[in-house]
């Protein structure tokens, strides 16, 4: 009977079931994320136009819905795996 068990290199990524590259769609969701925060702190420091900030924030609340759509799709696609 073997208590220890010794993960090592690939072995430990495929028994926890974690991937080693971000899937394609938390991307999409991260960087939407950033789009619309960063504008945001650095009005405090630099001052930005209105109309490019504003165009920022919509292109991050665009890029975080199509992420969690394909998010949501990938997960309905593995389920029927």
């Amino acid at each position: 009977m073997q208590i220890f068990f010794n993960f090592t290199g690939n072995d430990y990524f495929h028994y926890m079931n974690i991937k080693k590259q971000p899937r394609p769609e938390t991307l999409w969701i991260s960087i939407g994320l950033l789009l619309v925060t960063v504008p945001m702190m650095l009005k405090h420091y630099i001052p930005i136009p209105d109309f490019f900030r504003g165009l920022l924030a919509g292109v991050g609340l665009g890029m975080e819905i199509v992420g969690l759509i394909k998010l949501k799709r990938a997960r309905k696609q593995d389920a029927h795996c």
